[in-house]
């Protein structure tokens, strides 16, 4: 089962790829940046991430649904965790606001 995210991030378009076979993919402007490949992940610590420049590093943790994968993520800056998209949480204002 492959599935797709995307989202934008500071002016950035993000994508991840996910696949059972193939692992999760980042890309950052069509740019490719990370990729995992293992088959089980606790959502504990970050899955995939990239450099955002100026912005900070973008994280990217995988939430374990019973039938499905879900991804969040978080832009890291200044030891600050800002929830900048979730798959399946709807974020509140001012977290919409931190991801433009």
């Amino acid at each position: 089962m492959r599935k797709e995210f995307e989202f934008t991030v500071k002016d950035h378009k993000v994508k991840i790829v996910n696949s059972w076979t193939r692992g999760a993919k980042l890309y950052v402007d069509g740019d490719f940046r990370d990729q995992d490949s293992s088959f089980l992940s606790n959502g504990k610590t970050a899955l995939l991430s990239a450099k955002l420049g100026e912005f900070g590093i973008l994280e990217i943790y995988p939430m374990p649904a019973l039938v499905s994968v879900e991804m969040d993520a978080f832009l890291i800056k200044d030891n600050e965790k800002h929830h900048v998209y979730s798959s399946h949480n709807r974020l509140s204002l001012t977290e919409q606001r931190l991801a433009k």
